[in-house]
């Protein structure tokens, strides 16, 4: 995705006025709903920290590996969430080292981070689809 593509909204979600298979406006689409889910998350963590969603004894309780994870992913999130609504590649590369680094964490330290598969796997899962929406963007773009 580049930050000079004009991506229309008009038309059904999967095809354009002609009837065409339309996979930008799809990618848009699936974009736009990845940052509002990175949205939720900073605004979990930034929570998490300021205190009305910090477990047990409050966000300075929490072991130093926590509260750095939990301080990295509240700006990185955050900073995605914007970069993915405004359709900038900047935005994609923020989310791709946030749900990496997140992958990283839980499937390489259980012991630390605990082993959230469901993460692991939205964040796997969301990394497959947007390569394959990319590579029918550009697959289109070319056919043009």
């Amino acid at each position: 995705m580049r930050d000079d593509d004009a991506m229309s909204m008009t038309g059904s979600a999967a095809t354009e006025a002609g009837g065409r298979f339309n996979p930008r406006l799809l990618l848009t689409i699936f974009v736009r709903l990845l940052a509002l889910v990175f949205l939720a998350s900073g605004l979990l963590e930034w929570a998490i920290i300021l205190g009305p969603a910090a477990p047990g004894g409050g966000f300075l309780s929490l072991p130093v590996e926590f509260k750095v994870a939990t301080v990295f992913f509240a700006v990185c999130n955050l900073v995605a969430a914007v970069g993915l609504w405004l359709l900038a590649s900047w935005g994609a590369v923020v989310w791709l080292i946030a749900a990496l680094t997140e992958s990283a964490l839980h499937g390489l330290f259980p012991e630390t981070f605990g082993f959230a598969w469901l993460t692991v796997g939205f964040h796997v899962g969301s990394i497959v689809v947007y390569a394959v929406f990319t590579y029918l963007v550009d697959r289109s773009s070319e056919e043009a």
